[in-house]
């Protein structure tokens, strides 16, 4: 992981604190749904930048006694600020999916591409029902529609089960989040700004 100069971060989104709290919530939230009652659910990480919020979650999931399995999904799509628009999935590791139960743990949802392309893979392993928890949702005019419906809603796209928090149409780092594989580090999570953006892409050339 690489550190950012303090200076070409912008303002902090959330704050370590808040987060703490957001997890908190989030978790509680899933605790009381019905849809787990007599369902165990597999709660799948979104590797990297999902790590830790997933690792997060599931500390406050075991605080609540609550009965989960775990499994980790590994998909490549973002390049530098913007998604590719294609989306590769490179590795799962966890139990069978077929007629489970699976909770889909992201660390922000920015665009369907990722997500939708991990709905199609869910499918052909014969899931049964598919939720998304994410820790943040970006403010998008084409995520409008999406936040607004289900699983069979606008343009098939999964439910959005759980949201820590709506945030504006930025990029941002830390707690997992990263440019470049930069800012992973950061305890907050923060705008980059966009000199940071070019201090970034200057030392990625480079190496």
């Amino acid at each position: 992981m690489e550190s950012i100069p303090e200076n070409l971060l912008g303002e902090i989104i959330v704050d370590r604190d808040k987060i703490g709290l957001i997890v908190n919530r989030v978790a509680k939230s899933i605790y009381y749904s019905r849809d787990y009652i007599d369902n165990i659910p597999v709660l799948l990480c979104l590797r990297e930048g999902a790590l830790p919020f997933f690792t997060d979650l599931k500390k406050e999931l075991d605080l609540l006694h609550f009965t989960y399995d775990s499994a980790e999904l590994s998909a490549k799509s973002y390049k530098g600020a913007h998604s590719s628009g294609t989306v590769e999935i490179t590795s799962y590791s966890g139990p069978s999916l077929k007629e489970r139960l699976v909770i889909i743990v992201e660390d922000v949802i920015d665009s369907s591409t990722t997500i939708v392309a991990i709905y199609r893979y869910l499918v052909s392993q014969g899931v049964r029902q598919q939720d998304i928890c994410t820790l943040l949702f970006k403010e998008k005019p084409e995520n409008s529609e999406w936040r607004k419906t289900g699983l069979d809603g606008f343009q098939g796209y999964p439910e959005i089960r759980y949201v820590g928090l709506f945030i504006p149409d930025q990029f941002i780092v830390g707690y997992g989040l990263d440019y470049r594989n930069y800012g992973r580090e950061c305890k907050d999570i923060c705008v980059l700004t966009p000199d940071g953006q070019i201090w970034i892409d200057a030392q990625y050339q480079d190496q």
